[in-house]
């Protein structure tokens, strides 16, 4: 019976009713959307550092990444790869060679970091073919081809075929340096990355640098599955226990940090939002309690018991949430769905500085939707507890006097 006369109050005044739907619905929409964006950011920034800059994870001997010094050298990178090959959960494994260099063109000189990498495996560990503009991937020139950024080209204006030369110091600390024609010309989500990084043939950086087939500076590997990557740089860490196998993580700097404060972004944006939502409804209900004084009396005075007004006032706010909420949820997963899919383009270079890409593409666990209804509804209990202990004050024989 309480549940009854609930229902038809809430529809008394539709218009009220409507609004406080209307702005729970919508109110929860911006919440998960802008929530699913912010993760569909996260996602292309964890795609770009794994997929171009870290790999999963990375052997170095230890203080390289620090110094970066020529003579910091893994020597036995076969036994690692072989190793690593044999792995089930390894997708590819690819050995660099890796020098600070100066860049030297008939235009103008500047500092970049190369990396000398087998084309075939650094292809099926950072995918560098695919994001070839022009040119094409270590191909067209038939000695020392280099592959430069495109903001590189436009720094020191270059173009395809255009001779360059680097100069950087071996393992036995001499100066030594190489002519490079450019063979491609690529351009990544990373503003930043592309300011800095070249790649040219392993073996051409081994014969520039006096290093064996057997020695490189770094081994990035790829796995098939992320959530493996510390598991398995743990287990290969204890068996080169000599090198330092980090998992990206641990290598790109701020990336645990920024991980974990996306598990929360959620809880708080949509937290600060039903905040909001908490307190218009409370004034929505207050009122409506208010507006309802002499009938509320009336039913005191024919004898319903403060637990069952107590019980109806909560009853109409729980009903009204529980409308708003699902709308709210469906309209989120239908606009995080369709966005998923085309993807949202910010056209934005500063995205592209720090590694997030111009099209966004928002996503949510399936998860996160029940964890967002759950908050609903204690906000909603919440919401419901003012109104109602506000009827239960009235006294009966004052409120069927009021006007």
């Amino acid at each position: 019976m309480i549940f009854n006369i609930a229902w038809r109050n809430i529809w008394r005044s539709k218009v009220r009713s409507f609004v406080v739907i209307t702005a729970i619905g919508l109110g929860l929409w911006a919440g998960i959307f802008a929530s699913a964006f912010v993760e569909g950011m996260m996602i292309s920034k964890v795609n770009s550092v794994i997929e171009m800059e870290m790999s999963h994870f990375q052997f170095h001997v230890e203080g390289f990444r620090d110094d970066m010094k020529a003579e910091q050298i893994i020597h036995n990178t076969v036994e690692i790869q072989n190793d690593l090959s044999e792995d089930a959960n390894v997708i590819q494994s690819s050995a660099r060679v890796i020098a600070l260099a100066m860049l030297g063109t008939a235009n103008k000189n500047g500092s970049v970091k190369v990396s000398g990498v087998d084309p075939e495996k650094e292809a099926i560990v950072t995918k560098l073919d695919q994001k070839i503009k022009e040119g094409a991937y270590f191909e067209g020139i038939k000695r020392n081809p280099i592959i430069i950024s495109r903001e590189i080209a436009e720094t020191f204006k270059v173009n395809l075929r255009s001779k360059m030369v680097l100069t950087f110091q071996d393992i036995n600390g001499e100066i030594v340096a190489g002519a490079f024609r450019v063979a491609g010309i690529y351009k990544s989500n990373n503003g930043q990355y592309d300011k800095l990084n070249v790649f040219v043939k392993i073996n051409d950086m081994r014969r520039l640098m006096n290093m064996t087939e057997e020695e490189c500076h770094e081994i990035a590997v790829k796995v098939n599955d992320h959530d493996l990557a510390e598991t398995l740089a743990s287990k290969y860490q204890k068996k080169y226990f000599n090198l330092e196998v980090l998992p990206w993580l641990d290598i790109a700097s701020g990336m645990r940090y920024m991980v974990e404060a996306m598990d929360v972004y959620l809880f708080v944006l949509v937290g600060i939002i039903l905040l909001a939502l908490l307190f218009s409804i409370i004034n929505t209900m207050y009122m409506a309690v208010l507006e309802r004084t002499r009938e509320i009396g009336m039913l005191m005075s024919i004898g319903m018991t403060k637990g069952r007004i107590f019980s109806m006032i909560m009853i109409e706010t729980v009903i009204m949430t529980m409308i708003g909420c699902p709308l709210g949820l469906a309209l989120s997963w239908l606009s995080i769905s369709y966005f998923g899919n085309v993807g949202i383009n910010v056209n934005a270079a500063v995205y592209d500085d720090f590694g997030f890409g111009s099209t966004i593409y928002p996503a949510l666990d399936a998860s996160r939707y029940v964890d967002v209804a759950f908050m609903v509804l204690i906000m909603a209990l919440i919401a419901a507890v003012f109104p109602a202990r506000k009827a239960l004050k009235l006294k009966p024989v004052e409120a069927i006097r009021k006007i």
